[in-house]
This record gives C-alpha cells, sequence and structure tokens, in this order.
C-alpha cells in the first residue's frame, strides 16, 4: 500500500476536530472543578498580550491618523480571524459607516459540529458556551483598541456590532 500525502482539506477538518475535542475537554474540565472564571481572566490577559500580532503594532498610530481606514483593517482582520473555524460564506459583514460595522454568524457550522460533538460524548455541556466565551471576551479586547463591541447570541450564530470610539 502506497502512502500518499494527505489532502490539505482533509488535514484541515482533522485538525479542527481534534481542536474541537480538545476545547470540549477542557471547558468540561474546567466547568467540573469550578474554575470557568478563573480561564476567562487568564485568557484575556492572554489574548490582551497576543492582539497587537494580531491587528499590527501600527493600529494604534494608524487609528489616529486615519481612523475609518484603520477600523476597515481591523474589521478585516477579525473576519480573516473567523475564517479559521467558521466558512465566509457562513459569515455576513456590513460596514454601517467608516466607524461602524456589524458581522453576522448565520447557521454556525462550528457551533453544529460542537452540538454533535457534545451529544457523542454524553457531556453536560450547553454547546453555546464557547459562544458566551466569545461573548464575553471580544468586547474586552477590542476595548483595548478603542472599538465598542457587542455580541447578541442567536440561536444558530451571532451578531457583533463593533463602533470605534
Amino acid at each position: 500500500m502506497e502512502i500518499k500525502e494527505m489532502p490539505i482539506e482533509e488535514k484541515y477538518n482533522k485538525l479542527m476536530d481534534m481542536f474541537s475535542y480538545s476545547y470540549l475537554i477542557d471547558h468540561a474540565l474546567l466547568k467540573e472543578l469550578g474554575a470557568e472564571d478563573k480561564f476567562l481572566e487568564s485568557y484575556l490577559e492572554f489574548q490582551k498580550k497576543m492582539m497587537p500580532s494580531f491587528f499590527g503594532g501600527i493600529f494604534k498610530v494608524m487609528k489616529t491618523i486615519s481612523p475609518g481606514k484603520a477600523f476597515k483593517q481591523a474589521t478585516d482582520q477579525f473576519v480573516n480571524m473567523m475564517q479559521i473555524m467558521i466558512p465566509l460564506s457562513n459569515i455576513e459583514l456590513t460596514r454601517v459607516s467608516d466607524r461602524e460595522a456589524t458581522l453576522r454568524v448565520k447557521n454556525c457550522p462550528y457551533l453544529k459540529k460542537m452540538r454533535d460533538l457534545i451529544k457523542k460524548a454524553g457531556l453536560d455541556l450547553d454547546p453555546r458556551f464557547m459562544c458566551e466565551i466569545d461573548a464575553k471576551m471580544n468586547p474586552k479586547i477590542s476595548k483595548e483598541f478603542g472599538i465598542d463591541m457587542t455580541v447578541e447570541l442567536e440561536e444558530d450564530g451571532c451578531q457583533y456590532t463593533a463602533k470605534l470610539k
């Protein structure tokens, strides 16, 4: 039998499955230990330190010189990062102005995947826990860059509204 190179899409799907399994196991353990709040604090501190590498260190300077362009860049980068787990076809971006945008995730395939995995594993978790984490974390992280963000959870997705201060 000849071993062939795994296609990139198959690699992505398998990596996404492995990530999802780890995420579920971690969350189930955090819930059991009563350490969910401590996790959120640690995660927020980590993200604050990492955000300059996601947005680029120039964002704060650019925001002063050209706020609309900086906000567009930040919004585009957020959409790009979301595509790690959610296909672009499930993301709807509406630019309300050069300082406000709404992003809606509809029929979230990652949420569907988590529902299926939780059911298969027999875990006592609400699959929306990951959405709730994002709804708590993203507004706090974006505030570090002068962007007010709200997140509304929906049945099969969510909606983000971001405004540059």
